[in-house]
């Protein structure tokens, strides 16, 4: 029983491991994780990684039960569509979150500054300290 119950699960903690992921990739892009990779937590973070969690399950789950991709695929491909609503599903609110902030007198050169640092963060590889 308990073995079958764990692999019951196994495909359940891709899915939310992937949500998490790109969740987290997600807050990179947003600006709250800087380009060292420290995050400042309050009720703002916190909304966004919730909404982000919120947007992978939800978004990713009725996207492939919709194309019927749960037939096909494999579990590692499904983790990796709900991984991308993670991922894009937040940028889309960031990008509208920083449309309100150009009509609110930020200038275009600060956005695109916020979105190079954050694409920057994603992509660079620290190496460790010897």
């Amino acid at each position: 029983m308990h073995e079958q119950l764990s692999i019951k699960a196994f495909p359940w903690f891709i899915k939310i491991l992937a949500a998490v992921v790109g969740a987290i990739f997600a807050l990179t892009l947003s600006g709250d994780i800087d380009k060292e990779g420290r995050i400042k937590i309050n009720v703002s973070v916190i909304m966004k990684f919730v909404f982000s969690v919120a947007i992978s399950l939800y978004g990713g789950s009725a996207f492939i039960e919709y194309y019927e991709l749960s037939k096909q695929y494999s579990y590692m491909a499904k983790s990796f569509v709900m991984l991308m609503f993670a991922v894009f599903g937040l940028l889309a609110i960031g990008i509208a979150y920083q449309s309100i902030a150009l009509m609110h007198g930020k200038s275009l050169a600060e956005v695109i500054a916020e979105v190079k640092a954050a694409f920057v963060a994603i992509v660079s590889v620290k190496g460790g300290e010897n």
